[in-house]
């Protein structure tokens, strides 16, 4: 991993732990999906989906549609 990226998933994660200290939901399903979409394989990126998608269904986010389709794809739901 280069030291960029390094930096990005640090930066990723502290955002997570920031979002979730604050309980604000509708930034975790943007923090999720992020993390699903630079996410090294399949699996790791269906969990941080899964998680964005659970918060999007919390909230009522629009994006929660999107999310399903891309679990759907893969085989997920």
């Amino acid at each position: 991993m280069t030291d960029a990226a390094k930096d990005q998933h640090d930066d990723l994660n502290a955002a997570l732990l920031a979002a979730h200290d604050a309980g604000d939901a509708t930034t975790l399903v943007g923090l999720y999906t992020r993390a699903a979409d630079i996410a090294a394989d399949t699996d790791t990126a269906c969990f941080f989906l899964t998680q964005a998608y659970i918060f999007a269904l919390e909230v009522g986010d629009t994006r929660a549609g999107a999310l399903k389709r891309r679990l759907s794809a893969e085989g997920r739901l």
